[in-house]
């Protein structure tokens, strides 16, 4: 099978690459400039999503069976911006003129790596997650939208991901700002009271292959396992070479302080987060689980080793 890949130089698509290749299929990327850290095998093209022209994409697409979408969503927008319309045009309309073009070049299944936000949205609707967040709202537009923008016979598999453990060369771990913004010097760390589920980068890469050898057309929240934040950061942190020596859970007061904080610091770099700051407090105080049987029964992902994945320490390397 020819593939082609955005955002297959990033944290998560260079091991949808390597795992491609692996299982004999033929891998395009396309990106934005030349990559340094990629395998000889990968057919590279050059260009952005945005403002390639119509018959320049359907030239990079022509003869491609699959089509992987891991190119990495806004979270944050340019202040005095609409919000709602930057979002989508951001994480929705590239991704839908991809598929479009796809479509248009007999491309019968797509693989789109979405977020576990829209899974709680699903099963909690209640959480009113769409309503008051736009970048939530923006990542389920993503999925809708991408399948309406394709025939009956193309199937298009949103693989809905929580928190990310691993380590790929080139690339920051998201696990590590995240890390840092929570450590207090090497002696401590803040930690939400809450749960979450963390999925490592190697089952990722594992249930894009099969979900495009499967041709699979649905919703699947891929998760290696459920566990308390402060279980996270500590594995983290060990990793890292600083085991804290205490750790504070905070409470949902306590995290709308840091998360807005955090808005104060984007809107002084000219930014403001896409998070509603009371919603996302009141989840990481709570439960943000997965049921990791789904991949495992429709995809046939095989569990993997987060304690392992976890142990390696996040490290940041210079592109």
């Amino acid at each position: 099978m020819k593939v082609l890949a955005v955002g297959g130089t990033g944290f998560i698509g260079q091991h949808i690459v390597r795992e491609l290749l692996a299982r004999g299929h033929d891998v395009t990327v396309l990106v934005r400039t030349p990559p340094t850290n990629l395998p000889a095998a990968v057919t590279v093209q050059l260009g952005d999503l945005t403002d390639l022209s119509e018959d320049r994409l359907d030239t990079i697409v022509a003869g491609h069976t699959g089509i992987v979408v891991a190119s990495a969503a806004a979270v944050a927008a340019p202040r005095g911006v609409d919000i709602t319309a930057f979002f989508h045009d951001t994480n929705v309309a590239p991704v839908v003129r991809l598929l479009t073009a796809g479509c248009r070049a007999q491309c019968d299944r797509a693989v789109i790596l979405g977020s576990f936000y829209a899974t709680l949205q699903r099963e909690q609707p209640a959480l009113r997650l769409a309503e008051l967040s736009p970048y939530i709202a923006s990542r389920i537009e993503q999925a809708e939208h991408a399948r309406a923008a394709v025939n009956a016979e193309t199937s298009v598999a949103v693989l809905e991901l929580p928190y990310v453990a691993g380590t790929t060369p080139g690339r920051q771990s998201p696990l590590e700002p995240m890390l840092h913004s929570m450590s207090i010097g090497n002696a401590g760390i803040l930690a939400y009271p809450g749960t979450t589920a963390v999925v490592t980068v190697t089952q990722v890469a594992q249930a894009v292959v099969a979900a495009l050898d499967r041709r699979a057309n649905g919703d699947y929240p891929i998760v290696t396992a459920n566990i308390p934040w402060a279980d996270l950061f500590t594995r983290l942190a060990t990793a890292a070479g600083h085991p804290p020596k205490r750790i504070w859970k905070l409470r949902p007061s306590a995290i709308r302080l840091l998360i807005r904080t955090e808005g104060i610091r984007q809107r002084r770099h000219g930014f403001t987060v896409g998070f509603d700051p009371t919603q996302w407090s009141n989840l990481h105080a709570t439960t943000m689980a997965l049921d990791p049987d789904i991949a495992r029964a429709e995809l046939g992902v095989e569990p993997d080793d987060l304690t392992e994945a976890l142990r390696t320490p996040p490290r940041h390397h210079e592109p």
